[in-house]
């Protein structure tokens, strides 16, 4: 996702750990690393599909950052919105809000500059039910591997997250690579199976962002992570059809009750691919369209109700919403 306005785009080189000081390492980073950027351009994207497949463990063993960092507060919510955009946007997030607390729900939003390397290595640890990614996502630009990376707002260091760097967990990204930005940190599949935290233990996850499903590499990190099911879009998409068929999509889910499969088929129905750029609406893993979406508070429960929400309708014609041809898993 990128541009301005309305159509913004939303968009494993193994090493062994050396014992050098960090003046080195940097420079090590920043002399014999081919820094891979993730661009989330405006207009056109790399339509090739990937022929890498990531091992599912690393060799590497989990290490803490190179520096200490602040981390983000534990909320006490059982749906969490992560919304990179909302300084700039929060039509979304307030509409969304307002919906999930008209059904006794508890929300806890991490906004702008909140969004940052430890707040994704301790999301695992929030106990939300359900998450909703509004960030920047891209594509890394190398030729074999075309793997999904989530934006920070935290701009890069080759001093910062050394070890992450080094074993391709994280990455520099540009939004727009042609103004000369100042590059932030990204995070991708290998970020999730080997620096997350804890365990998202059956949460819903939604990433109304770019290319969240272009390949099932992220996804499948995320649910070797204990999510329950992913949710994103398989190409390009603006920010104003994303939030729009987000919205959508949270309506079919919490008060309409229905199932992933039949929230994501309504979705599509209504609001369709994104116009400009084709992107589809997906959810991985396929064999889990039945599922519904299930938001129980873990912490403080004699604070909290919970709502439950169950599927109770099949929709026909499922099979015509859409049809693809790739190994990105389809809705029927």
């Amino acid at each position: 996702m990128a541009g301005v306005g309305s159509e913004r785009r939303l968009g494993k080189r193994r090493g062994r750990a050396r014992r050098l000081s960090v003046k080195s390492i940097s420079k090590l980073v920043a002399a014999s690393i081919a820094i891979v950027f993730i661009i989330a351009l405006g207009s056109v994207w790399m339509s090739s599909r990937p022929i890498y497949t990531p091992t599912a463990t690393s060799p590497l063993p989990t290490q803490t950052p190179t520096q200490p960092h602040t981390e983000p507060t534990r909320p006490v919510s059982n749906v969490g919105i992560i919304d990179q955009f909302y300084s700039e946007n929060q039509s979304f997030t307030d509409e969304a809000i307002e919906l999930m607390k008209s059904r006794g729900m508890s929300v806890s939003v991490h906004k702008d500059k909140e969004v940052t390397v430890e707040l994704y290595r301790k999301l695992p640890t929030f106990g939300y039910n359900l998450i909703v990614l509004r960030v920047h996502a891209g594509i890394s630009v190398r030729p074999k591997e075309r793997l999904t990376f989530l934006f920070t707002a935290e701009p890069y260091s080759t001093s910062d997250y050394v070890y992450e760097q080094l074993s391709d967990q994280i990455t520099p990204g540009v939004i727009n690579p042609d103004v000369g930005e100042q590059p932030v940190f990204t995070v991708g599949p290998m970020f999730v199976r080997m620096s997350m935290e804890g365990n998202f233990n059956g949460a819903t996850i939604i990433l109304s962002s770019c290319l969240g499903l272009y390949n099932q590499y992220l996804a499948e990190a995320l649910i070797e992570k204990g999510a329950s099911v992913f949710i994103s879009w398989n190409e390009i998409v603006s920010l104003d059809h994303t939030d729009k068929a987000a919205l959508t999509l949270l309506k079919a889910l919490i008060v309409e009750k229905r199932s992933v499969k039949e929230a994501v088929a309504k979705t599509m129905w209504e609001v369709g691919p994104d116009p400009t750029y084709g992107g589809i609406l997906l959810y991985y893993p396929p064999d889990r369209g039945a599922s519904t979406l299930v938001l129980e508070l873990r912490f403080e429960p004699s604070k909290y109700e919970w709502f439950q929400c169950s599927g109770c309708m099949d929709m026909i014609g499922v099979s015509r919403v859409l049809k693809r041809s790739s190994d990105v898993p389809v809705l029927c």
